[in-house]
This record gives structure tokens, C-alpha cells and sequence, in this order.
């Protein structure tokens, strides 16, 4: 992939990697592990690696009905098909954005934020604004 500078890495995380239940630490941290690693990963890819192009998808869903979880109070939780299809869905919104991105950004000449202490007069904070240019 990197020597591509193209492909998708996907990561299966959970929410319990922001908030653990009680005798769920291993598991929690493990997911929380799997969260910074996916940061660090994406992160090396441009940095690092000058792979740009190489997307990264991280999935941090709710609690998925599975062995793991018998017992669990299954108000709420997830279908391992929910997921999964979560996942497809992910990936192929990624696409899809990204093959229309450039005709969606086409027409936009972006905006500045001026700062009053540096816009050539003093002006209070509330008379601080957002400047958008219109060509």
C-alpha cells in the first residue's frame, strides 16, 4: 500500500476504548489501544511514509451482541450485522466522497478569520467577524 500510496485501512475499535464498564478494563483497554494506534497509523502515513492516499477508517461502535457480552443488559446493543454493514457502509461513503470531492469544493474560495487587534484598528471582541470573499 504505501509503496502504492493508495489502499484503505480500516480499524474495529468500540466505544468502550472512551468509557470502560466495570469488569470490562481488559477489554477496554485493548479498544483504547487499538483507538491511538489508529491515530499514530494515520498520522505516519502522511508524516512518515508520504502516503497521503492511503485512507484510514476507524469504526468505534456500541456494545455488539456476542459471547463476550452474554449477560450484558441488551437494551441498546448491536447486531453483529449492524456492524458489519456499518462498516461497508463506512468504507464505501469514504469512497464516494472522495471521488466527488473535488466537483463539491470547486466553487470555494474559502474564508479568514481576521483578528481585530490585527486588522489595522482597534475594534472590541464583539465587532470581530468572519470575512468570506466573494469574487
Amino acid at each position: 500500500m504505501i509503496a502504492a500510496n493508495h489502499g484503505m485501512i480500516v480499524t474495529v475499535a468500540s466505544v468502550a476504548g472512551y468509557l470502560s464498564a466495570p469488569s470490562m478494563v481488559d477489554y477496554a483497554s485493548s479498544k483504547a489501544a487499538a483507538l491511538s494506534f489508529h491515530e499514530g497509523l494515520a498520522a505516519e502515513l502522511t508524516a512518515r511514509y508520504n502516503a497521503p492516499k492511503i485512507r484510514t477508517v476507524l469504526m468505534a461502535q456500541s456494545y455488539t451482541r456476542t459471547a463476550l457480552f452474554e449477560g450484558f443488559d441488551s437494551k441498546g446493543v448491536l447486531y453483529p450485522e449492524t456492524v458489519a454493514e456499518s462498516i461497508v457502509k463506512a468504507v464505501w461513503m469514504q469512497y464516494g466522497l472522495r471521488k466527488r470531492l473535488g466537483k463539491l469544493m470547486a466553487g470555494w474560495k474559502g474564508r479568514q478569520v481576521v483578528q481585530p487587534s490585527l486588522a489595522g484598528e482597534e475594534k472590541k471582541v464583539e465587532d470581530s467577524t468572519v470575512l468570506v470573499d466573494k469574487e
